[in-house]
């Protein structure tokens, strides 16, 4: 029976219409993605310190003018969960290994503090108290699969800017950061980068709330100029590191003082230390995009 080039051009047809379709959803997937990559960006990169080199080139490469929410950066604040409360004095109700309780302190926020504020400020839900985050019965649907198995080298393909990593400490403490992309995604290259850190380029870069004795040194400085006698300064504040690189390659350290001195990198006058994985208990990569029940975050 011979073919009937109706039937051929009906194929054609839906051959066509398949193909278009399939190439809007890819476009759509990549606009989507374009578009959460920014929102996370821009709700992290304003708690780093104006002169910080990351928010300096997201503001080039994009055209943008985010600027910094404090002139020193976000500071670290032992159970600081309140972004409006952020360089108010505060005394906390308990001691830590930082922290004495009856002592003044400026406010900020915590890990925790920091990683749900991105998460409301780019659309999402506050996620889980990082204890639930690593019950490996909970939240397995929001696990990046072959991230744990994955060589430091082979993370960044796997990972989208806003990833969380939980992690709980040898000591048993509880830690939590965000993916923030690579060095290569800020417009660093081979040339404009110290010699020690090219073989990085591509390395996972974190943002997170976490011990900084920069941040300690800074504001330690900035209570004495205005005379805030009698108000301690932060144990650290919002950093960007970089992951896993070998200590042995880094050139410089943190300063030394209140008991962190880190492994770092000098990188256009500011200090980007080493995260080391390879000492915690525990670690667990979560995608989180839940929205809030209401629509709106808050």
């Amino acid at each position: 029976m011979p073919d009937d080039p109706r039937n051929r051009e009906v194929i054609y047809v839906k051959a066509r219409t398949a193909a278009a379709l399939a190439a809007l959803i890819l476009l759509l997937s990549v606009v989507s993605g374009t578009a959460e990559r920014y929102r996370f960006l821009e709700a992290a990169l304003p708690f780093l310190e104006e002169e910080n080199p990351f928010l300096k080139r997201y503001n080039e490469i994009n055209q943008t003018e985010i600027s910094a929410a404090y002139p020193l950066g976000c500071p670290y604040y032992w159970g600081g969960r309140r972004v409006s409360a952020v360089l108010q004095t505060a005394s906390p109700e308990r001691s830590s290994d930082y922290y004495q309780a009856g002592l003044e302190y400026l406010y900020g926020l915590d890990c925790v503090g920091f990683t749900r504020a991105v998460c409301r400020k780019a659309g999402y839900a506050e996620h889980p108290p990082i204890s639930d985050l690593l019950n490996r019965s909970m939240y397995r649907e929001c696990v990046i699969r072959g991230a744990a198995a994955a060589a430091v080298d082979e993370l960044p393909p796997l990972l989208r800017i806003g990833d969380l990593l939980a992690l709980q400490h040898s000591s048993g403490g509880f830690h939590i950061a965000m993916y923030c992309g690579t060095l290569s995604d800020f417009g660093y290259d081979a040339g404009s980068v110290p010699e020690e850190l090219v073989p990085y380029l591509d390395y996972p870069l974190l943002i997170h709330c976490t011990g900084s004795s920069d941040y300690h040194e800074r504001y330690r400085k900035y209570l004495e100029e205005n005379n805030m006698d009698g108000v301690n300064p932060p144990f650290g504040g919002v950093i960007v590191t970089i992951l896993n690189v070998p200590a042995a390659a880094a050139a410089s350290s943190t300063p030394d003082a209140i008991g962190l001195c880190f492994p770092c990198f000098d990188l256009e006058g500011c200090h980007l230390p080493i995260t080391d994985l390879s000492q915690e208990k525990q670690y667990r990569w979560i995608r989180w995009r839940q929205k809030p029940e209401n629509g709106d975050a808050k």
